[in-house]
């Protein structure tokens, strides 16, 4: 009866120290993210160069592209490679003004020379909770956690 017991016990500690883990992993990711895109905004300003966010959600993965006529002299850079999210994290995001330049482009953030951001939501979901980035209403980016238990 005494090892059911402590097995019963050590199975409910790695179960919940498992969706911990998965949790920790989203919010790291969502820490990881804002700090890339600050980064960039950050080299926009200093080089005056437009640049854009791709996430492909299916792919988990995310870059950045340099909208300079001629193409972009930035994609050798370590700021600027494609980043892939942990296949624990789950990954939606929306893209709050889309502009569209032409009809199949997927919709894109834009990060200008001058610091701004399209304003957009990315939410990296754990187990027990989500952590979404988006720009606030004074544009800077932000991130709020929610429980995704009960939704």
């Amino acid at each position: 009866m005494v090892v059911v017991i402590v097995i019963a016990v050590v199975s409910v500690s790695v179960a919940t120290t498992m969706g911990r883990s998965t949790d920790r992993s989203a919010r790291l990711e969502a820490q990881r993210f804002m700090a890339v895109v600050n980064e960039v905004r950050d080299e926009a300003v200093i080089a005056g160069e437009n640049y854009a966010l791709l996430v492909d959600d299916k792919g988990q993965t995310y870059s950045f592209e340099s909208l300079r006529a001629g193409g972009s002299s930035s994609a050798t850079d370590g700021l600027f490679k494609t980043r892939s999210v942990r296949e624990d994290v789950k990954v939606e995001w929306d893209v709050l003004e889309y502009v569209s330049d032409g009809p199949d482009d997927k919709p894109k953030v834009y990060i200008s020379s001058l610091g701004e951001i399209t304003p957009f939501e990315i939410r990296l979901s754990g187990d027990e909770h989500d952590y979404i980035v988006f720009i606030d209403d004074e544009g800077q980016l932000a991130t709020r956690e929610k429980s995704s238990r009960f939704l």
